[in-house]
């Protein structure tokens, strides 16, 4: 019979610095090897195995064969909102490096919190939204308004589609860099598929920053002016 949840076995996964590290890579949406992953926490392959393993033992983690290599990515957007939130509430460390820098630039410019957008790119689209009146913030919620259907249907999302999902049709994350909200929730990822499809977003090849490319800024600007 299932008792209390064992809270316990969720701090250990994130006392470990190179298992945070693993899952904060793995918050860009997108599939990593193993030697990926090892790569970015600069530690040994076998190493990330094990901490993959680790993790996955609480259910965070899908994986996924394809000829000779395993890939991994993060389980669903409650594990990515559990880390952004840890990392809100997180003392920060001091950078130590030009790469450590370079990095955290990248990040609170704009960045991909497991298929929405974060940073500043994220936080400056919700307030443009919240601004023309698409969408209505009450505290921690928020409202699609008529205005909004309009707009996210003219964009090219379909909304009835979006909310037969599972989960969550919209609602708003705490940004781990601006301490203000983003856009989430089903409406947040398709608005984001769309904007990396429309090319409107470039990923970056090894952290999970996004760039706005020069596409992206006339649309915007288009949407938003």
């Amino acid at each position: 019979m299932a008792g209390f949840p064992d809270v316990v076995q969720l701090t250990k996964i994130l006392s470990d610095e190179s298992r945070v590290q693993i899952m904060t890579s793995l918050m860009d949406g997108r599939y990593h090897t193993v030697h990926e992953l090892a790569q970015i926490a600069r530690v040994q392959d076998h190493t990330v195995s094990y901490h993959l393993n680790e993790i996955k033992k609480l259910g965070w983690l899908h994986s996924f064969k394809q000829g000779r290599y395993h890939y991994f990515c993060l389980a669903n957007a409650d594990v990515a909102e559990l880390i952004e939130k840890a990392m809100y509430l997180s003392p920060q460390k001091p950078i130590r490096s030009f790469r450590e820098s370079e990095e955290h630039r990248q990040l609170a410019e704009g960045r991909s919190c497991y298929c929405h957008l974060a940073g500043k790119l994220g936080v400056r689209l919700l307030a443009d939204l919240e601004r023309k009146g698409y969408l209505k913030l009450a505290g921690e919620q928020v409202y699609l308004t008529e205005a909004g259907e309009r707009f996210f249907s003219d964009v090219g999302l379909d909304l009835e589609e979006l909310r037969r999902r599972k989960g969550c049709f919209v609602k708003v994350c705490l940004d781990w860099t601006e301490r203000r909200f983003h856009l989430a929730g089903h409406l947040g990822t398709a608005f984001f598929k769309h904007a990396v499809e429309e090319r409107w977003l470039k990923q970056h090849s090894v952290n999970r920053s996004v760039q706005l490319t020069a596409k992206g800024e006339r649309a915007f600007r288009n949407m938003f002016e």
